[in-house]
């Protein structure tokens, strides 16, 4: 996100507007257009489904008609008792059956006539003293009926059953209707009845229908007995086109391509399934998506050039703008901007020119003025601390004391005056590490002086390290502040370590300088506020701290281990610098 922010805030007038239109009308545009293409092809989906199911609903409708009419022949035929009089009588004599054959015939005609659609109706029975007719009765017998048909009749129990698709002797694709002839009151039958319907008559039923889709009819064993392509006729649904009959609508894949799949089911079992393949369904809104992605395309380029002539006239003036505060920035007052215009950027550079010609003003009138006096100051001060004065001085005073025999302060003196010689260090901020330790030790010997035996110094130094570089004054504060501030008890002498060695920090070599004591210590809470206070015991620790992080870095600066009654450690980590 950082990344990005930074991005930004560094790119171009131009990139910016680009990136906010970008960002503002496209991907509203694409979630736009998105969300109302899948709305309309949920829509469309929804509107094809109910269509093919209507369109079901009323194939199934015309086709439960004509099997209805068939039932009701059938129950006619098994209902008549006349019928099965002469069906199961035993005909002893010569031609005693053509009064059977005369009843027989004449209400299978006028069944025929009066039901144009049906393709046959035969009767077929057991009874040998009966024999056929050669038009509507014929005997049991496995010529007559497939063995597996002959099976499913005898196991009706007087209940229709339709067969598959049989081609007849014309080579017509015919579905039949049977039933079996039984005596109600018995298990007994005494003959079967079938009922012929021409496969084609379904298919015109359901050809009218077949607009951009395929439609299907199956039967309760979901076998397809009606469709345009008579190589499918008997074969089961899933077989022949792919998917399985799970839920009445649902997308299925056939070919590699998606297809909406609706079927309605018939109160005898019997389906009407229809195929519709999406890509069909889905042309029309498709072209109109493509039309509108189109139109918006074309505003997007319009829009992106209009912002870029934009973007360019008012970065121009922005950088004419840039430009003068560069001049500025050098120390040039005198060039003007030329902006007439009343906008913001004109606004602009109007304040512009002003701030330039008040700044020049003040300049002028203050700037040089208070140069000239901070220079009149520093040198005034730089006269009074002046380092050969000071030396001079104190050589003075110990010459005094070495004529009236007073050694001790004359030794004082010498040490003050090595001190200040090398903390002076002719006004330069860095000193060798060896100055350093010199300035220490005279310290410590003039603190001898004031406190006798009360504390001893342990030096441990790395003697190959004395030739860097390094901030002057680091380890005198310090060790003023032991000697100032962890002394708690008069009878037991005070240690004091200065060590001075080369460790790693931060992954590259650094130098260390410790200065750690076994006096009072400090607490926690003593520890964590020291370099944030400017109390009489943290001054000089900050001082350090911070001189230290302002001449090499953050990485580098002060740290404190302290524990009440056992004593302070304090570390100051410093960069290798090798004195020249």
């Amino acid at each position: 996100m950082k990344t990005l922010k930074k991005l930004f805030n560094n790119s171009s007038l131009l990139q910016k507007l680009l990136v906010i239109f970008l960002t503002v009308t496209i991907i509203p545009l694409i979630f736009i257009t998105v969300f109302f293409y899948d709305r309309t092809e949920q829509r469309l989906l929804e509107l094809t489904y109910e269509n093919m199911s209507s369109s079901n609903q009323q194939i199934n409708s015309n086709v439960n008609a004509h099997l209805n009419n068939l039932r009701q022949i059938s129950s006619l035929i098994y209902t008549d008792e006349n019928l099965q009089a002469y069906l199961t009588q035993n005909y002893t004599r010569d031609y005693s059956f053509v009064e059977a054959y005369r009843y027989i015939d004449g209400l299978l005609y006028s069944l025929l006539t009066a039901n144009n659609n049906i393709a046959s109706i035969n009767l077929y029975v057991d009874n040998k003293s009966l024999p056929e007719d050669g038009l509507f009765l014929k005997h049991i017998t496995l010529e007559n009926l497939p063995l597996e048909y002959l099976t499913q009749l005898q196991q009706t129990y007087g209940n229709n059953i339709f067969s598959n698709v049989i081609q007849d002797k014309t080579g017509n694709n015919v579905i039949y209707l049977g039933r079996i002839l039984n005596f109600n009151a018995q298990s007994h039958f005494y003959g079967m009845v079938t009922i012929g319907l021409n496969e084609e008559l379904l298919y015109k039923l359901i050809e009218k229908e077949e607009q951009n889709k395929s439609v299907y009819l199956l039967n309760e064993k979901n076998q397809i007995i009606s469709a345009s392509d008579k190589s499918l006729l008997n074969l089961s649904f899933s077989e022949a086109i792919g998917p399985e009959l799970s839920i009445n609508q649902e997308v299925v894949t056939i070919d590699g391509h998606p297809h909406l799949l609706v079927y309605n089911t018939m109160p005898h079992g019997w389906k009407t399934v229809s195929l519709t393949p999406i890509d069909e369904i889905m042309s029309s809104s498709r072209q109109t998506a493509m039309q509108i992605v189109v139109i918006a395309l074309f505003s997007i380029v319009l829009s992106i050039l209009m912002i870029i002539v934009i973007a360019k006239y008012l970065s121009l003036r922005l950088r004419k703008l840039n430009r003068q505060a560069a001049q500025v920035e050098k120390g040039n007052f005198t060039v003007m901007l030329t902006d007439s215009s009343k906008d913001e950027i004109g606004q602009l550079n109007a304040a512009f020119n002003k701030m330039s010609t008040r700044l020049k003003d003040m300049i002028d009138k203050l700037y040089v003025k208070e140069i000239a006096k901070r220079d009149a100051e520093l040198y005034a001060l730089q006269s009074q601390i002046n380092p050969h004065f000071l030396y001079n001085t104190l050589s003075g005073i110990s010459s005094l004391a070495i004529q009236n025999d007073d050694i001790e302060v004359s030794k004082m003196l010498n040490h003050l005056a090595r001190f200040y010689q090398t903390s002076l260090n002719m006004g330069h901020q860095y000193i060798t590490l060896e100055k350093e330790i010199a300035l220490t030790k005279h310290y410590l010997a003039i603190q001898h002086m004031r406190f006798e035996d009360s504390f001893i110094e342990r030096w441990e130094v790395d003697e190959s390290l004395c030739k860097h570089e390094t901030l002057k004054l680091l380890l005198q504060p310090f060790v003023e502040n032991v000697i100032n501030h962890a002394i708690y008890d008069d009878q037991q002498c005070l240690e004091i370590f200065i060590r001075i060695y080369q460790s790693t920090h931060a992954g590259v070599p650094a130098l260390f300088l410790e200065v750690e004591d076994d006096g009072c210590g400090m607490s926690s809470e003593q520890v964590e506020t020291l370099l944030s206070t400017e109390s009489k015991a943290g001054y000089g620790i900050k001082n350090v701290h911070e001189r230290v992080q302002l001449a090499y870095g953050q990485n580098y600066g002060v740290t404190i281990q302290s524990q009440a009654g056992l004593g302070t450690k304090i570390t100051i980590i410093l960069p290798l610098q090798q004195h020249d």
